[in-house]
């Protein structure tokens, strides 16, 4: 599904003996659940050589099987927890622990790449201090709508017999360069899809698309035709 290959693709880590720091570049895929970050975060990880992550594509309930860079371990700490976000010491060694299990280690990867659940503004300001060479994407419903869609797919994906909980934000106060704001429902029309991927393009500063918007369609074939259908309209109105 390679739409344009990338002839640039650099390592810029690459550095022998080190660990990941909070000091070290990195981007952050910011989502409430059902807002199909991990979709964005299997595209963008296509973009570079090595970043740890792993997909393992996407099952007949429509989720994406995909571990970032972490193995998702920031996120499952800070679920325990009640979402509280703590980027300290322990966090850190978690990562490299995390690599270390498969082989890996920051040297050789020349990115990474987190999602999470730490879609709050407040969570996404921490992230900015702690962090200050992060680049930011997060994806938000726009309005009621959008934000009930995202309900269903978080319901469908996660757990059938769990309680609807709504999350809604449909306005934020951050201001930042170094934060992205993609609308969720904005990548599944093919539009809109390239608009947005053009953006997220500009914003990481790649060299190109890679990812046509079959994969795309392909995701949306794995939600089931009502939903499909849902998202493909509501998309259009973004």
């Amino acid at each position: 599904m390679l739409c344009k290959f990338n002839e640039h693709l650099e390592s810029k880590n690459f550095v022998d003996g080190v660990n990941f720091t909070k000091d070290d570049p990195c981007i952050f895929v910011a989502f409430q659940p059902g807002a199909a970050g991990d979709l964005l975060i299997s595209i963008i990880d296509k973009h570079y050589l090595r970043t740890g992550c792993e997909y393992y594509g996407i099952d007949d309930n429509g989720k994406v099987h995909l571990y970032t860079t972490d193995y998702e371990r920031i996120d499952i700490d800070a679920i325990k927890v009640g979402r509280k976000y703590t980027f300290d010491q322990q966090c850190f060694f978690n990562i490299a622990e995390n690599l270390g299990k498969r082989n890996l280690n920051y040297s050789l990867l020349d990115q990474v790449i987190f999602g999470c659940h730490a879609w709050e503004d407040n969570q996404v300001e921490y992230i900015l201090k702690t962090f200050p060479k992060a680049k930011v994407i997060r994806i938000m419903p726009q309005d009621q709508a959008g934000d009930d869609i995202r309900n269903a797919l978080q319901y469908k994906k996660l757990n059938l017999k769990a309680s609807r909980v709504k999350n809604v934000v449909y306005q934020t106060k951050i201001k930042n360069e170094r934060i992205l704001e993609i609308p969720f429902g904005g990548l599944f029309d093919q539009t809109n899809y390239y608009k947005q991927y053009d953006r997220i393009i500009k914003f990481l500063n790649l060299n190109g698309r890679l990812i046509c918007f079959d994969y795309v369609q392909y995701y949306l074939s794995r939600q089931g035709p009502e939903i499909k259908k849902t998202l493909e309209d509501y998309s259009k109105t973004i």
